[in-house]
């Protein structure tokens, strides 16, 4: 009962093991079946679900590791493939894979590599519960919160060091584009979409193309099924899809942004409006780069956010990590080189005329916030906490998750989407053609 794993010779250990791992190597077939047709649900019942098991046979039995050995197998040549649609797995995309989805990984972990840490941890945490047993004090045996709290506290550190490490090797020997993406998905919010569970009422499911094709924007590979040349008459990949303004598809991704974030303010805020107009220049002296157009707009507007009364403006800009423009730029620089022009052009102008607040709410279509709308954010999970008299961090999970599942469902969308190079009018149609044809 305190031990919680077997107990016996080392043959008869390696037995028990043996058959866990049979049991566990056929689920994992059951979940790659599944995941043929459902790879999202099927990935949140391997993420949330299977690990677990063999996770607490690595925490209490020693010394097993090779015998896990079928299970990685099983994972590299039948679930990843039936889950990414990416067979065969290269052997550095199955380390990438590894990560946790912070990391920017997948949080498929090899468990040939984390077993023994495991068990190490786990004797760390349970030392003082191990003594009692060996010196049979169980019988008055009290745990001491304050020494199992910082033994856990020791173990979650290791743990991040040691993927820390894994990671900065990777990113040593990956190629740079590799390694810029696995950057944009380390980002915070980023990989919320994959913690995610498919829940059809919150909007939060994926269809099987949607998910494996959030795999390859995720890691920027090849997308299949595309034609080689855009119908703008461009060479044709992810990066270009996301950019390219022919089909509306950049206009509609960020107008679905602007609707799913003001819907959220109607429920905190008073007044909030779409597109609205800002008050016309007259004689203000304002600084240069400042627009000056007398029919501008902002994406929404709303009163009650910052403080009771006072009105807040923002506009929402959504960017392509791997455009032109921004690929060659740290990702920090990145964000504030978009939220400076962002403010160039609308700060002073809000400021002096409107007398408003204003926010670039700015992010990248693979996730990442720029830090003003990252704040934005913060204070909107903070004023709905409030309202919905729900905890902050449900609240905050809930809030990224929505704005990241909703950008994901508009970029996948352009990726694929339908794209003509020219619209006929009516009017050129041979429509005595067309009347010989219907007659």
């Amino acid at each position: 009962h305190y031990l919680g794993s077997f107990i016996g010779t080392k043959a008869a250990t390696e037995l028990y093991v043996k058959e866990k791992v049979n049991d566990w190597v056929a689920d994992i077939n059951d979940i790659s079946t599944a995941a043929a047709s459902e790879p999202q649900l099927a990935f949140a019942g391997y993420y949330f679900g299977i690990t677990k098991k063999w996770n607490y046979l690595m925490r209490t039995t020693p010394d097993i590791a090779p015998l896990l050995s079928p299970i990685e197998k099983s994972i590299k040549q039948q679930l990843i493939p039936s889950l990414t649609g990416i067979n065969p797995t290269p052997n550095v995309l199955r380390e990438v894979f590894s990560l946790s989805p912070k990391n920017g990984g997948l949080g498929i972990i090899n468990p040939t590599e984390t077993a023994d840490m495991e068990y190490e941890f786990s004797l760390l945490i349970n030392s003082s519960l191990i003594d009692a047993i060996v010196e049979n004090k169980i019988a008055s045996f009290h745990p001491k919160a304050d020494v199992i709290h910082k033994a856990k506290l020791q173990c979650k550190a290791a743990k991040k060091r040691a993927e820390e490490d894994k990671k900065f090797n990777l990113l040593s020997s990956c190629s740079k584009e590799l390694g810029r993406q696995i950057a944009l998905g380390s980002e915070k919010g980023a990989s919320s979409w994959l913690s995610t569970l498919p829940l059809k009422e919150c909007g939060f499911t994926l269809s099987k193309q949607q998910f494996q094709d959030a795999i390859r924007l995720r890691y920027n590979l090849h997308l299949e099924g595309i034609s080689s040349e855009c119908a703008c008459g461009k060479a044709n990949s992810i990066d270009h899809t996301l950019i390219c303004k022919l089909g509306g598809y950049t206009a509609l991704r960020h107008n679905h942004l602007r609707d799913t974030l003001a819907n959220l303010l109607g429920v905190v805020c008073k007044d909030v409006v779409s597109e609205p107009h800002l008050l016309p220049v007259t004689n203000e002296d304002l600084p240069r780069g400042t627009t000056l157009k007398q029919d501008a707009r902002l994406d929404i507007s709303c009163r009650g956010f910052y403080s009771a009364l006072d009105k807040t403006f923002i506009d929402i800009r959504v960017l392509h990590p791997n455009s032109q423009s921004n690929a060659q730029k740290p990702l920090k620089s990145m964000y504030q080189s978009h939220e400076r022009e962002k403010k160039t052009k609308y700060l002073q102008r809000v400021l002096q005329i409107d007398k408003a607040n204003f926010t670039p709410f700015v992010l990248s279509t693979t996730g990442g916030l720029a830090p003003e709308a990252s704040a934005f954010n913060k204070r909107l999970a903070q004023k709905l906490s409030v309202k919905q008299d729900q905890s902050y961090s449900h609240v905050m999970g809930f809030l990224r998750r929505k704005l990241r599942i909703e950008l994901l469902k508009t970029t996948l969308m352009a990726m694929r989407g339908f794209r003509k190079s020219r619209v006929t009018a009516i009017a050129e149609l041979d429509l005595n053609l067309l009347q010989f044809y219907v007659q």
